[in-house]
């Protein structure tokens, strides 16, 4: 074993998860013992997945359209492995299976599948009691419905090294793998699934997956998604071990209620081992007695997971791990952070050696010589500067006053913070300058030069002494006004939830991100929370849009009703934008708020909310 000279034991031995079938779906073998065929077009990829009892190793060169083979969709018969090859090997379509086959392995492919291209619209679905499933190595990307669903009594499969992403925001909400389907399904005591190194990246929202009745075993993968809805959720009679993830500025790593449900059908979760980078909202305490895997597993140290699975994840992931200075400079070999005579004695064992050299012949020509020893011997006990920057700062937001918007944040921890910049755009995430000529050194600014009645946005950095500033934390809203007002966005702090989906663009003339829409049901609600300084009248105003008829909400203040028959009137269509406005009388302290339908077709499309009154505050959801 190559690396054996600086790698931790945990990576050493989770490599061999690379090339094997392991996890759940460890007794997977797929085509083994079959005949190996190289398809380049839909019809003879159909014609071999779908041989009955046949093994058949299937390799895939260059892309294929599934609308050349059955209408977008084939159903993969039994022990089938169906292997990308060559230069960027792609599926375009659905990878179905055949009702109650097994005994599958699907690596190295990249696969997509758009809108209307077929009716299941899925990447691969996993459907009907399909049994001994392997999935690694693979791209799936902008699949309509769903990138990877597996359901309806299918059981034993493992998913590990895919990376998932979506290349812009869909009306179809980004999700990426629902474990589970309806309460009919019949799904108690199977739906036994592994998720290990997987890269859950762009736009992808939801469903990391989303987990019901089954046995979710989720370690390792790296999440980084921002402005994301949640990672995983656990569901119904669920049960989610989650172990040593890295969540990266994602909003909700890991929950177990987000729709109401009673508390009889929460899912339950152990979690442990995690790192939360700069994460938003509702976390799990991760505390539930949940299953024992019975399969060996070895966990991958948490810190090295960004880098780890940004490597080996995808159909182009590259197999083993990365060399040593991707993790800091070359020559640590022992990851010391130090450059020394433990380091030397590597080196000298690579010296001037031809085979296996990969983790130390930089320069690479084939040898470790000269050339690097020269840059060993630069790194010398060399302390490199500071490049990590502080954290983003946490919980923004703005009150709009008479000529002024003045913001508020959480202070960062960092031993070397210097300061806090501010920046201010009057369009979303776009066009900002800074206001601050030298840094704050505090949290608070208050914007002096705010115009009454224009609405503006604002983010903040924290810099600390070497230079480093961090990223944007989230955005907040102000419009200066002679009365003091606060502006609750989605995603951002004062939302709390939505019983339905945060719509990033379905819909265009909304401010902010995007917008709330909630399932069409009685009873499908909108929380928020605010403090309210001190009593008096305040005005509730909501910008929405509502394409149909009517439709009617109550406002609820710490599960109180302050106000019913609140009719969201038509607008004729849903980018049509109006405000909606009523009047309470708050004392102080902080308070829930909800917005709640109390018809069958749910709420309108809510795409902020404006607390104005004499002393109104977002407060942070819990």
């Amino acid at each position: 074993m190559k690396y054996f000279v600086w790698l931790p034991v945990t990576l050493l031995l989770c490599v061999s998860s690379v090339y094997g079938a392991d996890g759940f779906g460890q007794y997977t073998t797929g085509g083994a013992g079959g005949a190996t065929v190289t398809v380049t077009n839909g019809a003879d990829f159909l014609t071999y997945v779908e041989t009955v009892d046949t093994p058949y190793i299937i390799q895939v060169s260059g892309t294929i359209e599934l609308a050349d083979a059955d209408n977008g969709r084939v159903r993969i018969q039994s022990n089938k492995t169906i292997r990308g090859i060559g230069e960027n090997p792609t599926i375009i379509g659905s990878l179905g299976f055949k009702n109650d086959c097994s005994n599958v392995i699907i690596e190295r492919l990249t696969i997509t599948c758009p809108e209307d291209y077929t009716s299941e619209e899925d990447g691969i679905s996993v459907k009907d009691r399909i049994t001994n499933v392997f999935i690694t190595k693979c791209t799936l990307y902008d699949c309509w419905d769903g990138c990877l669903d597996i359901a309806r009594q299918s059981d034993w499969v493992t998913v590990s090294w895919c990376k998932f992403y979506f290349t812009t925001p869909n009306d179809n909400n980004d999700r990426v793998s629902l474990v589970g389907n309806t309460d009919s399904s019949g799904d108690e005591g199977t739906l036994h699934v592994t998720f290990h190194h997987n890269w859950f990246g762009q736009h992808c929202m939801q469903r990391m997956p989303s987990l019901r009745y089954g046995r979710g075993h989720i370690y390792n993968n790296y999440y980084h998604c921002p402005g994301n809805i949640y990672c995983i959720w656990s569901r119904i009679q669920a049960e989610a071990l989650i172990e040593n993830n890295y969540f990266k500025e994602v909003n909700e790593p890991y929950v177990n209620n987000r729709d109401g449900a009673p508390v009889e059908e929460w899912g339950k979760i152990a979690a442990s081992g995690n790192i939360l980078d700069q994460c938003t909202g509702a976390v799990h305490p991760g505390t539930d007695t949940v299953f024992t895997p019975p399969y060996v597993y070895t966990l991958t140290d948490t810190a090295l997971v960004p880098m780890l699975v940004q490597w080996g994840a995808g159909a182009d992931g590259q197999d083993g791990f990365p060399p040593h200075w991707m993790f800091g400079m070359y020559g640590d070999f022992d990851l010391s952070g130090f450059v020394d005579l433990s380091d030397f004695s590597t080196l000298a064992g690579y010296w001037l050696a031809t085979e296996n050299i990969e983790d130390a012949d930089y320069y690479p020509n084939g040898s470790v010589d000269a050339e690097e020893l020269a840059l060993f011997v630069t790194h010398w006990l060399y302390i490199p500067p500071d490049t990590t920057p502080p954290a983003a700062p946490a919980n923004l937001w703005a009150l709009g006053k008479d000529g002024q918007a003045v913001l508020q944040w959480d202070d960062n921890e960092e031993e070397d913070l210097d300061g806090y910049n501010v920046y201010r755009s009057t369009t979303f995430e776009g066009g900002y300058t800074q206001l601050n000529a030298s840094l704050l050194p505090a949290p608070g600014y208050a914007d002096e030069s705010a115009v009454n009645g224009t609405l503006y946005y604002y983010l903040v950095t924290a810099v600390d002494t070497s230079g480093n500033e961090s990223g944007n934390s989230v955005e907040a809203c102000a419009v200066p006004e002679l009365t003091a007002n606060v502006i609750l966005q989605e995603n951002a702090a004062g939302f709390c939830d939505v019983e339905g989906i945060v719509d990033l663009g379905k819909h265009d003339g909304f401010t902010g991100a995007g917008f709330l829409d909630t399932t069409n049901a009685n009873g499908a609600g909108i929380d928020w929370k605010i403090n309210i300084a001190s009593a008096g009248t305040y005005t509730f105003a909501w910008r929405y849009a509502n394409g149909s008829g009517d439709r009617s909400s109550r406002l609820l203040i710490n599960g109180i009703e302050e106000a019913a028959g609140i009719n969201f009137a038509a607008t004729g269509a849903w980018n049509n934008w109006d405000t909606l406005s009523v009047q309470v009388s708050l004392t102080a302290g902080v308070k829930s708020v909800r917005l709640e339908a109390t018809n069958s077709d749910g709420g309108a499309n809510i795409d902020s909310l404006q607390v104005s009154g004499p002393a109104p505050e977002i407060a942070i959801c819990e």
